[in-house]
């Protein structure tokens, strides 16, 4: 069937109404997300900027020993390359990611290559008797996997693992098996902070809704107050109630519960109670719109059939107000994963979650790399999350329809 020409002028004045927010989605969040992950694989810093070195290495076999006399001329002239690109900096930062103590090696070798100090031959020699730590066949060996624009260094490293001198994929030391207690911490923590915030959330919820207009909105009101009020702010409010000498612990302290200040803040505790004061108004809110929509006749026909007011709410309101709950619990979960600030100030040196790792090494270390693949990791989790959610919408859906 035709469609008529006036439609076809509706969707097309809809779609440049539309145009000015895709472009700009795409230009100040798509394209620098996606460059930013994509730094997770990027390996064109090294194998740009050693191509004679690495060229020269093709046939090198650590086994024979340091490389011969041509791998040291190209290595010289790249590394002078770099030195007059102003290229040394990052290509030292990257070789000592991957092999400790070599940042200085590579940043004084290239000063002296661009300054022609090793123009006399044999280079090799002279190379070595100036700085010595040439002589790593690990750098070496490391310098001649970095073939490919691309590499799995990062992705790996962020889930503790490596590849060994073979090759092939092995854990990495004890020392710096960090990352996937990170994620898990981060998971449980975020899951965690849902669970409590859907157990505080119901009650109030229900509260709302039943009260009269004028509690109903009073209520109401409480939670949206602390919206108006800055992530920091509120934090540090956290700070100052759960240090030693605040409020929470003299009310111990006067009421003779404790003998001495309890260590409440920098504390798992302290983070679970500054987490679920920040994401609870949410949480609150996604019910809330659910609940309203439900008759109150519905429970009190279901009370009135000699059903107890739990086992009432539980087969008859729960059912109904069960996308509300998906979908809050789905906004603080994908929120507290993220969380930045508050696990920093609030939490203890041991609750810090995947995000504080992320701003260290991309503000810190520049490792930016790492960087980008551990926020690969929470765009995964997400990716995952977001999937289970739309699962359990779409049973949902069918049993009501069914």
């Amino acid at each position: 069937m035709a469609i008529p020409a006036g439609r076809h002028r509706q969707g097309a004045f809809l779609a440049l109404l539309v145009l000015p927010l895709v472009v700009f989605v795409f230009v100040v969040f798509l394209w620098p997300v996606a460059r930013f992950l994509a730094l997770s694989v990027d390996n064109s810093d090294i194998s740009g900027n050693l191509p004679r070195t690495i060229a020269a290495l093709s046939d090198w076999e650590p086994e024979t020993g340091l490389p011969a006399e041509p791998v040291f001329v190209a290595l010289v002239e790249d590394l002078a390359d770099a030195k007059r690109n102003r290229q040394d900096g990052v290509l030292a930062q990257l070789v000592n990611q991957r092999v400790v103590g070599t940042r200085f090696l590579i940043i004084k070798t290239s000063r002296d290559a661009a300054d022609g100090k090793f123009d006399m031959r044999p280079v090799r020699e002279s190379l070595l008797a100036k700085h010595a730590g040439w002589d790593n066949p690990a750098l070496w060996r490391e310098i001649s996997r970095q073939k490919s624009a691309f590499t799995d260094y990062y992705l790996l490293n962020s889930v503790d693992v490596m590849r060994g001198e073979d090759g092939g994929i092995t854990s990495v030391p004890a020392d710096r098996a960090v990352f996937l207690d990170v994620l898990l911490r981060t998971i449980w923590i975020s899951a965690m902070v849902t669970a409590i915030c859907t157990l505080l959330a119901l009650p109030l919820a229900q509260a709302i809704v039943s009260a009269p207009p004028v509690w109903s909105r009073l209520m109401f009101a409480f939670v949206l107050f602390p919206l108006w009020t800055s992530l920091l702010v509120r934090t540090v409010i956290w700070i100052i109630v759960l240090q030693k000498n605040g409020p929470v612990n003299a009310t111990l302290l006067g009421l003779g519960i404790v003998n001495e200040p309890l260590n409440l803040v920098y504390t798992r505790f302290s983070l679970y109670v500054a987490m679920v004061q920040v994401l609870l108004p949410m949480m609150v809110l996604s019910i809330v719109a659910v609940m309203r929509r439900v008759p109150t006749t519905y429970m009190r026909a279901a009370l009135s059939l000699g059903a107890s007011w739990l086992t009432a709410w539980r087969r008859v309101q729960l059912p109904l107000i069960l996308p509300g709950i998906l979908s809050g619990g789905a906004i603080v979960f994908v929120f507290s994963l993220g969380y930045y600030i508050t696990p920093t100030l609030v939490g203890g040196p041991t609750d810090q979650m995947v995000s504080s790792y992320i701003a260290f090494y991309t503000n810190n270390t520049l490792n930016w790399g790492l960087g980008a693949a551990l926020s690969l990791q929470l765009l995964l989790i997400l990716l995952v999350f977001a999937f289970l959610c739309w699962t359990a919408n779409a049973i949902l859906r069918r049993k009501t329809s069914g």
